[in-house]
């Protein structure tokens, strides 16, 4: 097993992974507790895998896995600000370059291939984020990290700038250690970062208050919600970059995660204009993208009412001609986050708009009685 696993990490050095781990197929039990009181106390986003068992036990999954190959790949990239002049909005780093479940899963599989090339034949199944078992847990069991108190793994080189991506295989592989150091010591830089609340405390986490989750929400957002998201478009990454672990952490090397500018600093009257052709030719190739147009625009909308910019408010008043409802309701809302002259706007608008629901949202925003209406 001690050959079969050196080999490994030689190939895995040969293709550029930047860390690798091994770990058994035992079950992730001990971390049942915690998902049952997460459950409980609503802190699950809901994309989650509903099954508990499968979240925790390997063979649920793939019977015959006898141990689990879990990988890191670097996306830390550096990008400056636009200064095009324009309104921008923000899309996380982790979607900056192009989708990473795709180039995981092609490291993976050249992973394997060259496994089953030059060690064994293997059955196996690739998993990136989307998977069953607890990414992050299969992770930290296969020694890629420690647990930040933002419950990002933190690698000792990359930070927590890195994807992971598990391998499910059917023979035994010397199985590596956790890093059980506490890296975060006193440190609570991350926790008193997040404008949300989402880190309830060292290691708490309620994905439904975490911007990113928000970004990604579909129901129909609070007032505070909107606030909270900023000028974000898609994801957060404010606790990383609080974190002083990865103001060190190494740069990427990989072509794939090279940022393009207009995507991770997205403008906002462009992708507001987009058709749905458009946004599949521009976002198809990054992981933003899986949410669809509608949302994204959703949160162009609100970010337009974040930014306080004058220059956002024609931009908006073209936004109470938009056929969806909803997006002439946030953007009732966000012309009322400026001044007396843009709540003349919507009292102007509130005789023309149809939809009971935005006529609510009027009513809700501006403060009016029904003979004002």
């Amino acid at each position: 097993m001690e050959n079969i696993k050196e080999k490994i990490i030689g190939i895995a050095k040969r293709i550029h992974i930047d860390c690798i781990g091994f770990t058994s197929a035992e079950s992730f039990k001990k971390i049942k507790p915690i998902l049952e009181e997460r459950g409980k106390k609503g802190y699950l986003s809901g994309f989650e895998e509903k099954d508990l068992q499968k979240r925790i036990e390997p063979k649920e999954i793939f019977a015959d896995v006898q141990s689990i190959i879990s990988i890191g790949l670097s996306y830390n990239q550096e990008l400056d600000k636009p200064n095009h002049g324009e309104l921008y909005g923000k899309i996380t780093k982790s979607s900056w370059g192009r989708d990473y479940h795709q180039v995981l899963q092609e490291k993976m599989k050249e992973l394997m291939d060259c496994i089953e090339r030059e060690i064994t034949p293997v059955e196996y199944k690739i998993f990136v984020d989307t998977g069953p078992l607890v990414d992050r847990e299969v992770a930290y069991r296969a020694g890629l990290g420690s647990f930040g108190k933002n419950n990002f793994m933190i690698h000792p080189q990359f930070g927590s700038w890195f994807f992971i991506g598990n391998v499910l295989v059917d023979f035994k592989i010397e199985e590596d250690f956790p890093i059980e150091e506490d890296i975060c010591d006193s440190c609570d830089l991350c926790i008193k970062a997040c404008p949300t609340g989402a880190l309830k405390g060292a290691y708490q986490f309620n994905a439904r208050k975490c911007i990113s989750y928000l970004t990604q929400k579909k129901e129909l957002l609070s007032e505070e919600e909107r606030k909270s998201i900023g000028m974000n478009i898609y994801g957060c990454d404010i606790c990383q970059l609080a974190c002083p672990k990865n103001k060190k952490a190494k740069s990427s090397n990989h072509q794939s995660f090279q940022p393009d500018p207009d995507l991770a600093f997205p403008r906002i009257q462009k992708l507001l204009n987009m058709t749905n052709r458009e946004f599949k030719e521009d976002f198809e190739s990054i992981a933003a993208a899986w949410r669809g147009k509608k949302v994204l625009q959703r949160n162009a909308v609100i970010a337009l009412g974040n930014s306080k910019d004058p220059r956002a408010v024609p931009i908006l008043q073209e936004c109470l001609k938009d056929p969806r409802w909803d997006i002439r309701l946030y953007t009732v809302w966000a012309l009322n986050q400026f001044g007396e002259e843009e709540r003349k706007i919507i009292k102007n608008w509130c005789y023309q708009e149809g939809d009971p629901r935005v006529q609510k949202e009027i009513r809700r925003v501006l403060g009016l009685l029904q003979e004002v209406l």
